[in-house]
């Protein structure tokens, strides 16, 4: 991990003059506008007493920047860093729609290819009037399938709701592929696949169960193996080895309580991920470039208005002031935030980790804060 030269700053007051402010450590070397920038926005975030840290990560006209605020965990006195491990929440996503564009790139498959082409036996099921789903439809969440694919009763979810967050954990992991594979020969289609967006979770870990089935592969080999090779990203993965604990961010909850991390194993509730600072800028630098075909694919508008909100492979496509904007955030109940969001016709992109749980519209007027004293638009 890089040394840090670590600043203690006081901020301006949010509200009233006479308002006692929040000393936070950072290693914002307040050198240029940049740093300028984020570190007006990252103590406006910081002033609420919820927040614990951040990891900024800026991408603009070919230059990286990169910011600590705060502590990794209360009283470690530790700044985030570049090597510091955090769940993604749904930017997790972006990495399944990146993979379904890798094997459209190498001839494995068609977007428009009926799922049930790389599913066993007979789905007669998974269609609605003679319309089938396709790989896109689960990758731009117009599959038409019902959200959750599977119903627990309610003493079931009762029980549930004991349960510390680790052992939710433990517990979805018991859904595996052959659960999902059972549930799929049970519903059907509630609308027209390709026809109305329904965001799921449940729709890209079926995605997931087809891309396994295609590579004949495990995702986590097939997803690692991509970035490492394609993006030279070699700290981000699904799971954490005990040794990649060592590096975690402890993540807060909206109770600010800690919860214990555990991996996200098994094919419910959505596909997980974990990164570093490091590896979200160079996953900032492949997708603000668009130079890798799998990228390019992956943003490019499969819905949605030309000129206005639409999606891609996972990702979100919308314009501000008709510049082209690509993003997904993220939020995890284990007490993390994301926020991913690019420019490419602008070479401007920022990646934002935080671990609490105030909101995603706060991370969201971080970058907001930035881009806008950047003149970015």
């Amino acid at each position: 991990m890089r040394t840090f030269l670590i600043c203690l700053i006081t901020a301006l007051a949010c509200q009233a003059k006479s308002q006692k402010t929040r000393t936070v450590p950072t290693d914002n070397p307040l050198r240029n506008q940049v740093d300028s920038a984020v570190q007006r926005a990252a103590l406006h975030y910081m002033q609420d007493s919820m927040t614990h840290g951040i990891a900024i990560g800026i991408v603009w006209k070919g230059k990286e920047y990169k910011y600590g605020y705060g502590e990794i965990r209360k009283g470690s006195g530790i700044l985030p860093d570049n090597d510091h491990f955090y769940n993604l929440g749904s930017v997790a996503k972006t990495f399944v729609g990146l993979l379904l564009a890798e094997a459209v790139v190498k001839g494995k498959a068609s977007l428009n290819d009926d799922i049930r082409k790389y599913l066993p036996g007979k789905y007669p099921n998974l269609e609605y009037e003679g319309r089938p789903i396709r790989l896109v439809d689960l990758a731009n969440h117009t599959s038409g399938l019902p959200t959750p694919i599977h119903e627990f009763s309610k003493p079931v979810m009762d029980s549930v709701a004991q349960l510390n967050m680790q052992q939710v954990m433990r517990w979805l992991a018991r859904y595996t592929a052959d659960s999902l594979l059972s549930d799929l020969h049970r519903i059907k289609p509630v609308t027209i696949p390709g026809t109305r967006y329904h965001y799921s979770g449940d729709g890209m870990m079926l995605l997931i169960l087809l891309l396994e089935r295609i590579y004949n592969r495990p995702y986590e080999d097939l997803i690692t193996a991509y970035l490492k090779e394609h993006l030279l990203m070699r700290d981000t993965r699904t799971l954490l080895s005990a040794d990649d604990r060592k590096r975690l961010v402890q993540g807060y909850d909206e109770k600010d309580k800690a919860p214990m991390y555990e991996d996200l194993r098994g094919y419910s509730g959505g596909p997980s991920m974990n990164s570093t600072l490091g590896d979200m800028i160079k996953y900032l630098k492949a997708n603000l470039s668009e130079k890798d075909k799998a990228v390019v694919l992956s943003h490019r508008r499969t819905r949605g208005n030309p000129d206005g909100f639409g999606i891609g492979l996972a990702w979100m496509i919308d314009y501000e002031n008709k510049v082209r904007y690509i993003y997904h955030d993220g939020h995890t109940r284990i007490g993390f935030n994301t926020l991913f969001l690019f420019y490419p016709e602008k070479d401007y992109g920022v990646v934002i980790l935080v671990n609490d749980n105030i909101g995603q519209n706060q991370v969201g007027e971080i970058e907001n804060e930035i881009t806008r004293d950047l003149k970015i638009l």
